[in-house]
């Protein structure tokens, strides 16, 4: 019989996986791609057993939208930002834009790249808010370029939308090939993005006046 000694130890409380499952799911995600992933890998990244996943998650949905939910609403909360900043140019606002999205990439890779992948194709109502959160994202781009077209600082070679689209394309393109490679590197990275694409905003409209006299190839 054990005596009371007058000490009460309580038991140590079970650690936090959390962070840890949210990070191996992003790279399972990435890796295998949401159909084939499960939650015995994800748990098996951790060191756990699936049976564990379920004290945070219900599902592998769950997990799914658990891992793009901070990524996204950061993206869209700083594009917002940026759109709302009339004291800056428009190109300067669109550099920091390219900049902040690349930095998002860094922060939250590969959860921002899993976003990209799978967000748009996947067809449950629970992402629903996400595809609203996709719409509201292409419509503050938009904005932008439309408003330096209005102003003179760009010469659109197409309409807002269409320049837009290509803009936002190109940035998501980097989910099958960028890898982040230190700060100063992806910095760099940045910048070369946005001087693609600003030689195409000031330059545009006259470079497709210009190809229109390009002689057709029978």
């Amino acid at each position: 019989m054990t005596r009371w000694t007058g000490h009460y130890d309580p038991p140590v409380p079970r650690p936090n996986r959390w962070p840890e499952i949210l990070a191996a799911a992003g790279e399972e995600f990435r890796e295998r791609g949401y159909d084939n992933a499960t939650l015995e890998d994800i748990g098996a990244r951790v060191g756990i057993l699936k049976g564990s996943i379920y004290n945070y998650v219900g599902s592998k949905e769950e997990l799914l939208l658990a891992v793009v939910e901070q990524p996204a609403r950061q993206l869209l909360a700083e594009l917002e930002r940026l759109r709302a900043d009339a004291e800056q140019s428009v190109a300067v606002r669109l550099r920091e834009f390219v900049r902040m999205q690349v930095r998002i990439f860094v922060e939250y890779h590969p959860a921002a790249f899993v976003y990209v992948a799978h967000i748009g194709r996947l067809t449950s109502p629970r992402f629903a808010e996400f595809r609203e959160m996709d719409g509201q994202y292409l419509d503050a781009v938009e904005s932008l370029v439309a408003e330096g077209a209005r102003t003179g600082e760009f010469s659109l070679a197409a309409s807002p939308r269409t320049v837009a689209l290509a803009l936002v394309g190109m940035l998501d393109w980097m989910h099958h090939w960028f890898v982040p490679r230190g700060a100063a590197a992806d910095a760099e990275l940045a910048d070369q993005l946005f001087a693609l694409l600003l030689g195409g905003l000031l330059a545009g409209g006259g470079i497709k006046e210009i190809s229109r006299s390009f002689p057709l190839r029978p």
